[in-house]
């Protein structure tokens, strides 16, 4: 008995190493694979297709960069979610360089959050309460009613019209 409260001592120690800011998914990102990297799983091919074709058309439009990330719960803690998504849109480039015009949107199904990283260029277009606003009201109903698809769609819609308004 002594024994298996030592492993599984041990084995709560060597999870919950894994989940923190310094663990290897941090110093180890995966590659992008494309403007959306479904780590959690989180759609199918069909809509994974639809999403990377709705950000690649608006980045030939615009040259504005939008990254779709989901994240799994063995990549980091909850504590440390919004660094995680900042270090991945800083390690992957995120936006033409010279524009600092990226946007990642990382989720994590699993924690329930979600949070939008909006390069130095793309925060004179658009305020974080505007930020807050479409997450709110466009990813979050949706995401609530386990429609991930759904609310990431229209949360980037909601985000490429109010870069078009801030850019008219």
């Amino acid at each position: 008995m002594k024994q298996l409260a030592i492993a599984f001592i041990l084995f709560t120690f060597l999870t919950a190493c894994g989940q923190t800011k310094s663990g290897d998914y941090w110093s180890n990102l995966p590659q992008p694979t494309g403007w959306v990297n479904d780590f959690d799983h989180l759609y199918t091919k069909a809509q994974k297709k639809t999403l990377d074709s709705l950000i690649a058309n608006y980045e030939q439009k615009t040259s504005v960069e939008i990254s779709l990330v989901t994240i799994p719960v063995t990549a980091t803690d909850k504590e440390h979610f919004e660094d995680l998504t900042l270090h991945m849109a800083q390690t992957w480039a995120v936006g033409k360089k010279d524009k600092s015009n990226g946007i990642l949107i990382g989720i994590s199904k699993e924690y329930r959050v979600i949070r939008i990283q909006n390069g130095f260029g793309i925060e004179k277009l658009i305020s974080d309460n505007q930020t807050k606003g479409i997450i709110d009201s466009y990813f979050i109903p949706h995401f609530k009613k386990g429609d991930f698809f759904k609310g990431s769609y229209d949360g980037i819609i909601a985000i490429t019209k109010t870069l078009d308004e801030a850019n008219r």
